[in-house]
Order: C-alpha cells, then structure tokens, then sequence
C-alpha cells in the first residue's frame, strides 16, 4: 500500500507540475504546491488553497479522489481483516486446547484400573444424586 501510495503521489506531483505550471492563471506553479495539492487530494483533505484551473487537471483530480477514497478503503479493510484473524486464531486457539485436555482426560481415564473405574462411576452417581436433590429443593 505504502509503494503504490508514493508512486501516485509521486507520478501525480510530477504530471499535476507539467500541465498546471504553464497555465497563465496557475496556482500550481512549483512542485511543491503540486506535490502538496495531490496529497491533499489523495488523503481527501481537499483543503482548497491550491487547485487546478486546466480541465485535463481538473480530471486529475477527480482521479486522485477516487485513488485516494480506494486506498484509504483497502488500508482500513485490511487492517479490519487483520484484526479479525488475530481474534479467530486465538478463539481456535483456546477450542483447540480445549479438545486436547478433553482428549487427554478420556485417555486417562482409559488407563484406569478396574477398581478406579468403578470409584469414579460412584462419584458421578453421587454427584448426580447430590444435583437432583438440590433441583427438588
């Protein structure tokens, strides 16, 4: 975004110079006022003290307004875009801790011995019963 944004300043500057500068009622007569008018106009700024008087500039202009909204639009999008990923990556991140705990709290109690099998299946069952009685309550 940054090299295209200097080479429309900087081509447009340079065009924006060659076809105002010899105009007997030009405001755009050195290339600074050239380079300030066409960042003014790509940023939307648009403050008005230096505009073009040929219509072949005047075009120019309605060109580097549409540049300009059209880069602005692609910087914000891509940055919106961007952000957006940084918080679907650590929302996968989080699911996918998640299912590994889970995974690994089954495969442990896959390796459980008989007796521990059984104490756990108590537990729940009284965990159970514990919940249901607080329900009725």
């Amino acid at each position: 975004m940054l090299v295209i944004s200097v080479l429309v300043i900087g081509s447009s500057g340079i065009g924006i110079y060659l076809i105002e500068s010899p105009h007997e009622d030009a405001e755009i007569t050195n290339l600074l006022d050239a380079f300030w008018w066409v960042t003014a106009t790509v940023t939307t700024v648009g403050y008005g003290d230096v505009v073009p008087v040929t219509e072949l500039g005047r075009l120019i202009g309605i060109a580097l307004m549409l540049i300009g909204i059209s880069i602005i639009a692609t910087f914000i999008s891509a940055f919106g875009a961007m952000l957006i990923g940084s918080r679907l990556k650590k929302h996968e991140t989080v699911e996918e801790s998640t299912k590994s705990m889970i995974i690994k709290k089954i495969n442990d109690i896959e390796n459980l011995e008989k007796n521990e099998v059984e104490l756990l299946i108590s537990m729940v069952k009284d965990l159970h019963d514990e919940v249901k009685n607080n329900h009725k309550k």
